[in-house]
């Protein structure tokens, strides 16, 4: 007999956390899966801690300054590569 998986009650994330995991994913130009690769990603906690840190931040230019930082690690990674 096959039962549904019960659902945990604050174990799913809410439609506001999930919006804003997906404006993060569409700014930094990546999947939303990359925020729980666990193999050589962020641990769950870490990416908790970052949407926790991102929702902390209250001034938008403040936040485009994280973006700004965010890209230009992911640029000097990208061309790290490339070098290889």
């Amino acid at each position: 007999m096959d039962m549904k998986t019960p659902t945990i009650p604050g174990s799913a994330a809410s439609p506001r956390a999930l919006r804003k995991l997906q404006d993060l994913a569409e700014v930094l130009g990546c999947s939303t899966d990359l925020f729980f690769a666990a193999s050589d990603g962020p641990s769950t906690g870490q990416t908790a801690q970052l949407l926790q840190m991102w929702l902390a931040i209250r001034n938008p230019e403040d936040r485009q300054t994280v973006f700004a930082c965010v890209r230009e690690v992911l640029k000097a990674q990208s061309d790290g590569h490339r070098e290889r």
